[in-house]
């Protein structure tokens, strides 16, 4: 059985919801910045990913996903860090 990832205690998650057919492109782009968050996609909903972050790559992962909303629909449905 795969266990489902669990992120260290020092980190966050966002959940967002964009294009399914975006899911592949997303994912690139955060690999490309190696380091900043690590996205897993929601096997039981499509066109869900999880990113999980820390406080400080938090604004910059902001950023990203503000200038991927200039290109097609992003909406967090759910964001730990700001909770705090």
């Amino acid at each position: 059985m795969i266990e489902e990832f669990k992120p260290p205690a020092d980190t966050f998650r966002l959940v967002v919801e964009i294009p399914p057919e975006e899911a592949v492109f997303v994912d690139m782009v955060f690999k490309s910045y190696e380091g900043i968050a690590m996205l897993t996609h929601d096997e039981g909903a499509e066109g869900i990913v999880k990113i999980d972050l820390t406080p400080g790559t938090y604004e910059l992962v902001l950023d990203i996903l503000d200038d991927l909303g200039d290109k097609f629909a992003v909406e967090i449905l759910s964001d730990e860090y700001a909770s705090n």
